[in-house]
């Protein structure tokens, strides 16, 4: 699956599970998928310079009725830990975590932050899913939206190239 395709699979799957509001940072692993929010009319992108401020958008989002999700790399989710225990864990903010999954099985880049990306989830206890099935990913992000309001919490998708 070539990267715009596989970006535009995401993209509907976000807009098919009722996600209106989506931060991101600059990310070239996602560049495709970050252009087409640019470009959509009906979820409100807005970039942000670091994760951490992610998640505050998020939190405020949702505080204002939208269903929010931030894209990042797993780098930025351990720049953003900070943000996500002290507001969307301790608060109850169900936030869609959309994090590309440098260092993975078969990614010779990133090695040390792919090594410690689902235990890092696994301490913070928040669920997450490896998408690695493009056929899946309509499916994986509804599941994971529908889990994320049911227990009012961050929920994750790990991101791989495969997706993408």
């Amino acid at each position: 699956m070539g990267t715009i395709e596989g970006s535009r699979l995401i993209l509907a799957g976000l807009k098919d599970a009722g996600i209106n509001l989506v931060a991101s940072v600059p990310d070239i692993n996602m560049l495709e998928l970050i252009n087409l929010l640019y470009e959509d009319n009906e979820i409100t992108h807005v970039p942000v310079g670091r994760e951490e401020e992610g998640i505050g958008v998020c939190t405020g989002a949702h505080l204002a009725g939208k269903q929010p999700a931030m894209l990042m790399q797993n780098g930025g989710l351990l720049n953003s830990c900070n943000g996500l225990t002290t507001t969307a864990l301790q608060f109850g903010i169900p936030i869609l975590l959309l994090i590309y999954y440098a260092g993975d099985m078969g990614d010779n880049a990133f090695h040390m932050v792919g090594l410690v990306t689902e235990p890092v989830l696994q301490g913070l206890g928040i669920k997450y899913t490896v998408m690695r099935d493009p056929a899946k990913v309509k499916q994986d992000i509804a599941g994971a939206v529908i889990a994320a309001k049911s227990s009012k919490r961050p929920v994750a998708l790990l991101l791989t190239r495969a997706v993408l």
